[in-house]
């Protein structure tokens, strides 16, 4: 920032607004009532779309993005695939999980072969140190996405599903960490059970199965 022509006015409008904000009445009352000010304006960079190449050109499938973050469906545009907007979705745990079950099995229907549900709930909780919200939102997703999912694919004879986080966010940090994820497939061509038999970061660590890069496993799920 501090290298560009227009830096000079954008620094001075962040300074200036700390001065006008931290006094303003509405964050007084917010201190007041133990909550943090919005007491300052903080300025990024716009930001160049990147050059992606499209999800059709690197698997030969059309595939669609469901999510209610900006950043992910702005990615899911870039590689040229759907984004549909589905009503009351919101980045948290009061989001309408079940009509983005919907909208995936109406991509499906509509002639996708891959679609990437992306639910920003268990995160946000994470952020927030909302250990109660968070396994609610798991609950969520179990019955109103896995669960009508499920029931919508066995009009289908072959289909795979693939659960897991983009990221940890354990809630004693409250924040994003880079440890590996646990990542489970399920294919119903291939209904043999395996151990183990429940799903977490523990049990996934004995299972042999590693990926450095999300291309790596994207590539296994779908050639499984």
């Amino acid at each position: 920032l501090s290298d560009h022509e227009n830096a000079s006015d954008l620094i001075r409008m962040m300074r200036e607004s700390f001065s006008l904000l931290s006094h303003h009445p509405v964050n007084k009352k917010r201190v007041q009532n133990g909550k943090r000010p919005a007491n300052s304006m903080w300025f990024w960079g716009e930001g160049r779309r990147p050059a992606l190449p499209s999800f059709k050109e690197l698997y030969g499938l059309c595939g669609s993005v469901i999510s209610a973050v900006d950043l992910l469906k702005g990615i899911g545009k870039a590689a040229a695939m759907i984004t549909p907007d589905v009503p009351g979705a919101t980045g948290y745990i009061d989001t309408n999980f079940k009509g983005k079950a919907m909208a995936a099995l109406e991509n499906l229907k509509d002639g996708c072969d891959y679609v990437y549900i992306h639910i920003e709930a268990p995160d946000e909780c994470g952020h927030r140190n909302e250990p109660h919200n968070k396994v609610l939102s798991l609950e969520l997703i179990d019955d109103q996405v896995l669960k009508p999912l499920l029931n919508g694919l066995r009009e289908y004879e072959d289909y795979k599903i693939m659960a897991l986080p983009d990221h940890p966010t354990p809630i004693v940090t409250g924040t994003h960490c880079s440890d590996p994820v646990p990542f489970m497939i399920y294919n119903s061509k291939d209904t043999r059970m395996r151990e183990p038999q429940s799903f977490n970061e523990e049990t996934a660590s004995k299972s042999g199965l590693y990926f450095d890069n999300c291309i790596e496993l994207v590539k296994y799920f779908l050639d499984k």
